[in-house]
């Protein structure tokens, strides 16, 4: 989400406290990441160089409202990733022990 999001004045953008207090409602169990916008967009451009991203545009004009989700794959949990790395990560610090398996 935009970081700029909570600091823009409902006079300067008529609509952006209803927009908060609806995106805090859909968003209250989901882990949310606040990142200036023009990071955002380079991560976009970086992603979009490895993977398809899709964008979904409205007709809200409502400056520094973008979400971006970011969906993992199902079949592959967050805490097993980092067991996996943890592993890669013991292996490079001793690879002889570990090519003797």
């Amino acid at each position: 989400m935009d970081a700029e999001l909570p600091f823009v004045p409902e006079k300067n953008a008529p609509g952006v406290t209803q927009y908060r207090t609806q995106l805090q409602s859909m968003l209250r169990s989901l882990p949310v990441h606040s990142v200036p916008h023009e990071q955002i967009i380079k991560m976009l451009g970086e992603t979009g160089n490895t993977f398809h991203v899709l964008i979904l545009k409205t007709t809200l004009t409502v400056p520094y409202t973008s979400v971006f989700l970011r969906l993992n794959c199902k079949y592959w949990e967050d805490t097993s990733e980092q067991e996996l790395r943890n592993t890669m990560r013991k292996h490079k610090a001793h690879p002889k022990a570990s090519a003797s398996r």
